[in-house]
């Protein structure tokens, strides 16, 4: 996953200046977008009757070089309502609206049928520090 245009303003902000920033998140919401979510998250969230962003929380350790966080737990939606495809997933600071702050493309897009559930499975979502 990658940070967000917010997120990276954020980061850059609180290391650098002592311009104001926004509250820090107290929880974490995956939505699931049927495209491109844009660097905002603005476009392309799933529409449909059973939806609705799912709680996440993350476990934070440092990889190889960097420091990453992942998913502690399943992120399991709800049973689909209608027949969807998810091919990018995001993460929020708030069930509703709120600020995008990591957003992936899944390696290979879901097809989901009616009644069908959508699951992230522990640890699949990894957000990283960037760097060389």
């Amino acid at each position: 996953m990658s940070t967000s245009v917010y997120s990276s303003e954020q980061l850059l902000k609180w290391l650098f200046t002592t311009a104001a920033m926004g509250t820090r998140p107290t929880a974490w919401y995956v939505a699931l977008h049927t495209g491109d979510p844009s660097a905002d998250g603005s476009t392309n969230e799933l529409t449909d009757a059973n939806y609705a962003r799912q709680s996440v929380g993350f476990t934070a350790a440092q990889g190889t070089t960097l420091w990453e966080v992942t998913n502690d737990a399943d992120v399991v939606f709800p049973a689909a309502g209608a027949a969807y495809t998810a091919g990018h997933v995001t993460v929020w600071d708030s069930q509703t609206g709120g600020n995008m702050l990591a957003r992936m493309e899944l390696p290979l897009a879901r097809s989901i049928s009616p009644g069908g559930v959508f699951t992230v499975p522990a640890g699949e979502l990894v957000i990283k520090g960037e760097g060389s």
